[in-house]
């Protein structure tokens, strides 16, 4: 009996390393290009308390950076994307915020504190 579990459990690990790497994978990367432009970041519940970004394609941030220092606590100076999210990084380069995607042109992000902010792309017209 010991050696059908041994059998079993040695049979199911290479199925969940083929299941993760198979996930991993499915996840596309956006380009700084798609994600460049106007953004809105403001906390869930007070939009009027928002304030204005600009990524930039050369992944350098402009707009309120005050606003958005008073928001998520350290003044952002750039981005980046990674496959489920994008982060806010510092001069350093070291990400200050990771805000997961939420739904289409949105991410969002929950502080230590519980306050929920939301990264909300503008409506390109």
């Amino acid at each position: 009996m010991m050696a059908l579990k041994r059998m079993i459990a040695l049979g199911a690990v290479p199925l969940m390393l083929m299941t993760e790497v198979g996930m991993a994978s499915s996840l596309l990367l956006p380009t700084p290009a798609q994600l460049a432009g106007d953004w809105t970041l403001y906390p869930e519940a007070d939009r009027a308390a928002g304030c204005e970004l600009y990524l930039d394609v050369t992944q350098t941030l402009r707009g309120d950076l005050q606003c958005v220092e008073v928001l998520i606590g350290k003044r952002p100076s750039g981005w980046l994307p990674t496959p489920d999210t994008l982060a806010l990084l510092d001069g350093s380069g070291s990400a200050l915020v990771h805000f997961n995607r939420y739904k289409p042109g949105m991410f969002k992000w929950t502080s230590a504190s519980g306050e929920t902010l939301l990264l909300e792309r503008k409506s390109k017209e």
